[in-house]
């Protein structure tokens, strides 16, 4: 009898043993995927995955992948990287939007063999829920503007016009979003930025956004393709701030050229052959 408790306790803890080992390092997977190919093929389907959670609002995901250790860094930046340069057409919720509302990713990896288990913890300085409300009201004044019958350029104009007319410069620097720009009417630089991208993208015109300095001040703006060149907009500075708190209209940084757009640097990334080859910019300012 005493042999047979002894044999008991032994496999009890054996057990308990193997159950945290998996519960760490996911054993069982390592034991399902030790079978299967090297995934490094498979690289955009967890890409898609990371991105859909993004969308998604997400605050954590937690992946598979087959594949080597020394792999581990391709999980932390390659692969948001590689989800910040999907644009697809049928949303601006992603390139550049998502790029500037995400505020912080974390990546946690553990693995066991040759299975890594990613986690992915993310921050955002704006909710899903609130991104819905963005793209809401952005499709009730499109209709209340009738924008679809108007040229490229009384697009432009009339979005820029709106933002301006619709928001304050946040001096507290507390409120980034699209979501603070255009349902709270109080933004940051960013928050420009951010609304004018989706605004100018959901009514068909070609936009990007740009991140440098302006007066040697980080700062963000817009370009947007217009007749079939690009110029560069800045909402934030065309909405200056008066002593009695009004709103005006400027077009100082509308539509400007690069010589034209004084107090403006780019970051490298947008001074790069690839960039200007792909983004050729307008040699003069657009006149209507």
């Amino acid at each position: 009898m005493r042999q047979f408790f002894k044999f008991l306790f032994s496999l009890i803890f054996l057990i308990l043993i193997l159950y945290t080992v998996n519960n760490r390092y996911h054993l069982t997977d390592w034991l399902f995927f030790t079978g299967y190919a090297d995934q490094t093929g498979n690289e955009q389907i967890f890409v898609n995955d990371v991105r859909n959670a993004m969308l998604d609002g997400l605050t954590e995901i937690e992946l598979r992948f087959v594949g080597k250790v020394e792999n581990m860094e391709w999980f932390t930046e390659d692969a948001i990287d590689m989800v910040y340069e999907i644009d697809d057409k049928r949303t601006s919720s992603d390139y550049d939007y998502l790029r500037y509302k995400t505020n912080s990713i974390y990546a946690h990896i553990v693995g066991f063999g040759n299975v890594l288990t990613v986690t992915y913890e993310f921050e955002y300085n704006e909710t899903a829920k609130e991104t819905l409300q963005v793209d809401e009201t952005i499709k009730k004044l499109f209709e209340k503007w009738e924008l679809n019958k108007k040229t490229d350029y009384e697009k432009i104009k009339k979005i820029h016009d709106y933002i301006i007319q619709n928001a304050s410069y946040d001096t507290d620097t507390e409120n980034y979003s699209a979501y603070d720009n255009l349902i709270n009417k109080r933004s940051t630089c960013q928050g420009y930025m951010s609304i004018a991208y989706k605004m100018f993208t959901e009514a068909g015109i070609p936009c990007r956004i740009i991140t440098g300095t302006g007066n040697k001040d980080s700062h963000g703006w817009n370009i947007v393709q217009l007749d079939g060149k690009w110029y560069n907009v800045d909402c934030t500075w065309d909405d200056p701030l008066t002593s009695d708190g009004k709103s005006i209209s400027t077009y100082d940084y509308f539509l400007k050229s690069e010589k034209d757009f004084k107090g403006h640097k780019r970051d490298d990334e947008f001074q790069n052959e690839e960039f200007i080859k792909n983004y050729v910019m307008s040699d003069v300012s657009y006149k209507e």
